[in-house]
């Protein structure tokens, strides 16, 4: 899927609103996108979720990966408006805790700049924004492990202004790997004791029904 990105400039910020969902099929194309819309010398940049359906662990390393770019001392980043199970996602991996989250564009803007006022051209895209669909279609579900192992990896190395070298990435991704794929043969064994109780489940009730209605 190609990456669909809206791009506008507040208060002299550079802002940038993903489209759609940035996941395992599209994030390379999503990280080109946000990088080339980059000048060297911009200062600040939101990244704005308010028309993004989901994201996932693929899509947070690219987060990351474009935050790095304003680490340097003077330069501000941000992400706003999430919504409940994206943010759901940040939290779960522990995003939450090495970045600016903003619940509105004004708020990231206020707060980098130290200005308040923004409330009115935030109004002013509000309506242009895409409903987003909530549906059992972006729950984290058969995450990719290898996007997983490269999220965390990334996450150590923003946190830790360290970058690991080749022997130590194949030995953390292999650990990674293999620990996951033990968490994922326990949810198959759950998922199909879970399966068994519901349709003992259905019986149940069935068979309570159906006395009832012969008394």
């Amino acid at each position: 899927m190609a990456a669909q990105i809206k791009w506008s400039r507040r208060t002299g910020i550079l802002i940038a609103a993903p489209i759609g969902r940035i996941d395992g099929n599209n994030y390379i194309e999503v990280q080109n996108a946000l990088e080339s819309g980059i000048d060297p010398d911009e200062r600040a940049m939101i990244l704005d979720f308010s028309q993004l359906g989901y994201i996932s662990s693929a899509g947070l390393r690219v987060c990351l990966i474009v935050a790095k770019k304003f680490n340097p001392a003077g330069k501000a980043f941000g992400i706003c408006n999430l919504s409940d199970s994206i943010r759901e996602i940040v939290t779960v991996s522990g995003f939450h805790g090495i970045m600016s989250i903003y619940d509105s564009q004004g708020a990231a803007i206020e707060a980098i700049t130290g200005q308040a006022g923004s409330g009115t051209e935030e109004g002013a895209q509000a309506s242009e924004t895409i409903p987003i669909r909530t549906s059992v279609d972006f729950d984290i579900v058969g995450e990719n492990i290898q996007h997983i192992a490269n999220f965390t990896i990334e996450k150590y190395e923003y946190q830790n202004d360290r970058t690991l070298t080749l022997k130590e990435r194949e030995a953390v991704v292999a650990g990674i790997t293999n620990a996951l794929w033990q968490y994922i043969e326990r949810l198959k064994t759950r998922r199909k004791q879970l399966l068994t109780e519901m349709f003992k489940s259905a019986e149940t009730v069935l068979e309570k029904v159906v006395a009832q209605a012969d008394k």
